[in-house]
């Protein structure tokens, strides 16, 4: 486990040997951030990183979300927004990290939709779910 607002970098991440140890550049399909990205405090460092890990033209990264999370742990400007505001971030930080093809940075889910949002804040509609997927340069 590792602290990415201490440390953005993914250099000795799951390495349990006091040996230092980079993952490769270009190594990985795929990276997934499952209900985290609101946590972080330097999400573009982190998502720079995890362009640089990624196969370059295939490789993507997955940045789920929900309506639900730890008040007391999330970033107020996350807090403040709705999820159609989120989705919207979480573009601008793929965006701002660089090497992610515009074009292919995309919203997946129905929790950005107001009638959705009012629901699940009243407890009536579930919890929306919203991805956002970008594919590496």
């Amino acid at each position: 486990v590792r602290d990415l607002n201490t440390n953005p970098s993914l250099v000795n991440l799951g390495c349990e040997s006091e040996i230092p140890s980079t993952i490769p550049s270009g190594c990985y399909d795929a990276v997934l951030c499952n209900v985290g990205i609101q946590y972080l405090q330097e999400p573009e460092a982190v998502l720079a990183e995890v362009n640089r890990i990624l196969k370059p033209q295939t490789g993507f990264a997955v940045v789920s979300f929900s309506n639900r999370f730890f008040y007391d742990k999330a970033l107020t400007g996350w807090i403040e927004r709705g999820m159609r505001e989120r989705s919207k971030l979480v573009v601008d930080y793929f965006r701002a990290a660089g090497g992610f093809q515009d074009d292919t940075i995309r919203v997946v889910g129905g929790g950005t939709g107001a009638l959705s949002q009012l629901l699940s804040v009243g407890g009536l509609g579930g919890d929306p779910f919203v991805a956002v997927i970008a594919t590496k340069r």
